[in-house]
């Protein structure tokens, strides 16, 4: 038992650091790309892994009365997918990642919307710690104190892309108990794909022809790893940790973003940005122990 636990620890951080290394190949590839000829090509690749990954597993079946939610839930996989490469175009991956994980919020503040979910105390406490983490990560931003003034559009991108991937779970949610989480997720990979691929600016032909061996590369990764792979990988860690401990490794995504844009791509790290982050991740914890009260 020790063992298996063991196993499923080392498939959570594997899987954090994919995710968090994910989201400077997502800056790089729109930036070397354009945004949407990035996004066009990374579902070019994957739509081919998911089709028989669903004739395989037998998730291809889906009930007529399902059709309207799950078509829900293909607009928010489009709406994430869409403004997270936009958003990592313009704003730094490691700032980007931080502003992301405002997520539970988001989905908790819709699900009390739409699903009349009950909404804690330590949830609207949340929300304020965070605002205020806001506050102090872009303050030279918000004094006009610095030189290069985080893009705004990026930050709404940044912001739109959680809150999208918020639809995408309220609507997948009731589907869950009927159909498993590959199926759900592939499906809404297959109707948000062709919007994605009709986007792209480029011939198919000429990206193709045009793209570097790295760009490829960090297109595979995006595929392969951060869509599939990590996915598989962090189903079994949930499987064998309690949810509680499951949820704390995501705390480990801004740090290893952070620490990668840095390597890789020369990102700073402000005292902002640590302060900032920190409180932000600080509110963003407090919300979600709010789930736990009765």
């Amino acid at each position: 038992m020790r063992e298996h636990r063991s196993q499923a620890v080392m498939a959570l951080l594997f899987t954090m650091l994919i995710w968090g290394t994910s989201a400077v190949f997502m800056r790089t590839t729109a930036l070397s790309l354009a945004p949407e000829n990035a996004l066009a090509l990374r579902f070019a690749v994957v739509v081919p892994l998911v089709v028989p990954g669903l004739l395989i597993t037998g998730g291809w079946a889906i009930a007529r009365e399902h059709w309207p939610r799950l078509i829900l839930t293909g607009v928010g996989m489009f709406g994430s997918c869409w403004f997270t490469v936009q958003g990592f175009a313009r704003v730094a991956a490691g700032l980007g990642t931080v502003i992301s994980m405002v997520e539970p919020i988001i989905i908790a503040l819709l699900a009390w919307a739409f699903l009349r979910e009950a909404l804690y105390p330590r949830i609207w406490a949340g929300l304020i710690v965070s605002l205020i983490g806001a506050a102090v990560l872009f303050w030279p931003d918000i004094t006009a104190s610095t030189a290069n003034p985080v893009d705004a559009v990026g930050i709404f991108f940044l912001l739109a892309a959680p809150t999208c991937w918020a639809v995408y779970t309220i609507g997948a949610k009731p589907l869950l108990s009927h159909y498993s989480g590959f199926a759900i997720s592939g499906w809404s990979m297959l109707l948000a794909a062709p919007l994605i691929l009709l986007m792209a600016s480029k011939t198919y032909a000429e990206l193709v022809a045009t793209t570097s061996a790295r760009t490829w590369t960090e297109i595979l990764y995006l595929t392969t790893f951060h869509s599939l792979l990590a996915v598989v990988l962090w189903n079994y860690g949930t499987r064998a940790l309690p949810g509680a401990v499951v949820g704390s490794f995501l705390y480990l995504l801004p740090v290893i973003a952070v620490g990668a844009g840095y390597l890789i791509l020369g990102e700073p790290i402000t005292p902002w940005l640590v302060a900032g982050g920190t409180i932000m991740l600080a509110g963003v914890a407090l919300a979600q122990s709010g789930s736990r009260e009765h």
